[in-house]
């Protein structure tokens, strides 16, 4: 397999697919579960905005690693 020149297609490919996962309907997560597992898919989404934006030459955003951290932060509040 050929190495990519550029991370930043599969990142943003990537955060699209995950972005896509809160409308497909879940084999076996328990609705009482719901609200966590949507929040951590926007972890997931965040992150990668994180990595998209280093990727892209951008420096290090503080108002998008706090979003980050108030992502993880919230976390308990939506375990059941």
């Amino acid at each position: 397999m050929a190495k990519r020149e550029n991370r930043l297609v599969p990142i943003l490919h990537e955060q699209r697919a995950i972005r896509n996962l809160k409308g497909i309907s879940p084999a076996s997560t328990p609705p009482e579960s719901m609200p966590l597992s949507n929040a951590l898919i926007d972890i997931a989404v965040a992150a990668l905005d994180e990595v998209a934006a280093l990727e892209d030459g951008q420096s290090v955003d503080l108002q998008r690693l706090s979003r980050l951290v108030d992502l993880v932060a919230s976390l308990p509040e939506h375990m059941p």
